[in-house]
C-alpha cells in the first residue's frame, strides 16, 4: 500500500466550461486540449514542481515535491507528469506492484489554472488503460480523505465503488477491470434520486423517537455523495402512522448507492436494526 498521505486532488470532473488561461510564458489551454501521460525528466521537473492546487485543497493531495520524494524511494512508484498539448498541467502516480498484481492509484493533482476542464478525468482513463496491461491486474485501488472537497463522487463517476476498508483514515475504494473488448455500452446519463424510508420503533416513545431522529440527522454533512438530507417526526399519531420519515437526495442511484455502503451510514444502520419494528422505502428518479 502507499506511504502515508495518500489524499487525492480529484476535482476535475469536466462540469465546467470555461476556459483557463495560464502564466503569460504558456499558452491558453482548454479542454479540447490532448491530454497525455509523460515521463518526468531534467527537461519537465521545474515546471512539474511548480504545478500547485488551491490552498483549500492541500488537505487532499500532498505537494509534486513530495510525491516525487517518495516516489524516489519506493521500487514500485509508476509516475507521470499530466500534459494538455504541450502544457504540463499535473502529476499522477501508480503504486505498480506486479509482484503481488496490486494497483494504487497513490497521487493525482491538476494544477489550480487548469481544474474543471475534464483533464483528471482524461488522465485517469489513461491510467486505467495502463493498468489494464499490467501482469494479473483485475482491480484499480484508490484512497480518499473525508470532508469538503473529497473526491468521492469523482471516483463513483468513474465506476470505482467502496470496498469498506480504510488506510491511514483514509477510505479505500476499487475499480474491478476488463478487458476493453468487455467493457459494457455506456450508461444512460444519471438521473437526480430521492430515497424516501418509513420507520416504525419498537419503543414509540417521545424520548426514543427523539434519540433516532438525530442519529439519522447525525450523517448531514459528513457522507460527500448525499447532497440533501431531511428528517421529519410524525404528529398526528394513528395505527397505520409510522414514526419517522428520511428523505435523502442524490445526484445519480450511483450516488445513493455509495452512500448505503459508506462507513458513517454503516453505523447508522447499526442503531436502527437495534430500535426498528418495520419500515418501508420509495426510490425515485427526477429533479428536486
Amino acid at each position: 500500500m502507499p506511504l502515508p498521505f495518500s489524499g487525492l486532488e480529484a476535482l476535475d470532473s469536466g462540469d465546467h466550461s470555461h476556459p483557463m488561461t495560464t502564466e503569460t510564458t504558456q499558452p491558453t489551454v482548454d479542454r479540447s486540449a490532448t491530454v497525455a501521460l509523460r515521463p518526468i525528466t531534467e527537461d519537465n521537473l521545474r515546471a512539474v514542481l511548480r504545478l500547485k492546487v488551491r490552498p483549500e485543497q492541500e488537505q487532499f493531495v500532498a505537494s509534486n515535491p513530495v510525491s516525487l520524494a517518495q516516489a524516489h524511494f519506493s521500487k514500485e512508484a509508476w509516475y507521470r507528469a499530466i500534459y494538455a498539448d504541450e502544457t504540463p498541467v499535473g502529476f499522477i502516480m501508480l503504486e505498480d506492484d506486479a509482484a503481488h498484481a496490486a494497483y494504487f492509484l497513490w497521487r493525482l493533482m491538476i494544477d489550480q489554472r487548469f481544474q474543471h476542464l475534464g483533464f483528471g478525468r482524461q488522465a485517469v482513463i489513461l491510467l486505467i488503460d495502463y493498468v489494464k496491461t499490467r501482469p494479473g491486474a483485475t482491480e484499480l485501488l484508490v484512497s480518499h480523505g473525508e470532508g469538503e472537497g473529497s473526491p468521492a463522487p469523482f471516483y463513483a463517476s468513474l465506476g470505482f465503488e467502496y470496498t469498506g476498508k480504510k488506510i491511514d483514515d483514509e477510505l479505500i475504494m476499487r475499480l474491478p477491470l476488463q478487458p476493453a473488448a468487455e467493457a459494457p455500452p455506456p450508461a444512460p446519463p444519471a438521473q437526480p434520486l430521492t430515497h424516501a424510508v418509513l420507520f416504525k420503533l419498537k419503543d414509540r416513545s417521545p424520548e426514543a423517537v427523539a434519540k433516532t431522529a438525530e442519529v439519522l440527522r447525525s450523517m448531514e454533512g459528513k457522507i460527500a455523495p448525499l447532497q440533501a438530507i431531511e428528517v421529519g417526526v410524525n404528529v398526528v399519531p394513528s395505527p397505520r402512522a409510522y414514526d419517522i420519515a428520511l428523505i435523502t437526495r442524490f445526484a445519480s442511484l450511483a450516488d445513493m448507492e455509495l452512500y448505503q455502503v459508506h462507513p458513517i451510514h454503516q453505523e447508522v444502520l447499526t442503531h436502527m436494526r437495534a430500535v426498528l419494528e418495520v419500515s418501508a422505502a420509495v426510490d425515485y428518479e427526477g429533479d428536486w
